[in-house]
């Protein structure tokens, strides 16, 4: 498996990074591709692959998001007397 470091984006250009299952021997393959490719051959048995939907690393850390700076001010207002006590 080869991965294009950021300074190599001139290669390919900013294409995302997805994985694909093989449906026969469940080999898990990552490759960068175009959007509208969903389905390789599968390096290892050369049977068909589909790409899955795999688990996001993002999460929102600090404080500025969502629980700080959306909410209706009646709920920060009870989020903050139950801090308190």
């Amino acid at each position: 498996m080869r991965l294009l470091l950021p300074t190599q984006k001139g290669i390919l250009g900013n294409m995302p990074l997805y994985e694909f299952q093989c449906e026969v021997c469940t080999n898990i393959e990552e490759q960068i591709q175009k959007f509208e490719v969903d389905q390789i051959d599968c390096p290892v048995c050369n049977n068909p692959a589909k790409r899955i939907i795999s688990l996001s690393s993002f999460e929102l850390k600090g404080g500025g998001w969502y629980k700080d700076g959306y909410q209706k001010s009646s709920e920060k207002k009870s989020e903050n007397k139950s801090e308190k006590t």
